[in-house]
C-alpha cells in the first residue's frame, strides 16, 4: 500500500477535531465477566486508542464509512477498505488499520501546528 499524501489544512482539522453525537462511532471492548460492552467515539484520536485495547471490536465497514464520510477522508477509507476485504483474521486487520490511522493522525497534528 502506498504511503497518503498529507493531509489538507481542512482535513487535518477534521481528524483533529470531534463529532457530533448522532455521528459517532461505536464499538465494543470485551470484558472477561460482562461480555462485549459498547463504547462512543467521538475523534479519530479515540477510535486510535480504542483499537490498542486488548480485545477491540468494530464493524470493519462502519469504521470505513465513519472515516470516508464523517471525516472525509476518501484515501483512509480506501485503504480500510483494501484491509478489510483481505484474508487474514480480525485483529490482524485491525492491527493494520490502528497503524494506518495512527501515521494519518501524527501527519495531521503535524499541520495543524503550522502557522
Amino acid at each position: 500500500m502506498k504511503p497518503f499524501q498529507p493531509p489538507t489544512k481542512e482535513l487535518a482539522g477534521r481528524i483533529l477535531g470531534e463529532v457530533d453525537f448522532p455521528d459517532r462511532l461505536i464499538g465494543q471492548k470485551m470484558r472477561m465477566r460482562m461480555g462485549p460492552v459498547p463504547v462512543s467515539l467521538y475523534s479519530f484520536e479515540e477510535v486510535v486508542r480504542f483499537l490498542e485495547e486488548d480485545i477491540p471490536q468494530m464493524d470493519l465497514r462502519k469504521l470505513q464509512v465513519w472515516v470516508g464520510e464523517k471525516i472525509g477522508d476518501k484515501d483512509l477509507a480506501r485503504a480500510i477498505e483494501e484491509i478489510s476485504l483481505r484474508e487474514m483474521d480480525e485483529p490482524e486487520k485491525l492491527l493494520h488499520i490502528r497503524g494506518l490511522m495512527a501515521a494519518r493522525l501524527g501527519q495531521s497534528r503535524r499541520i495543524g501546528r503550522l502557522p
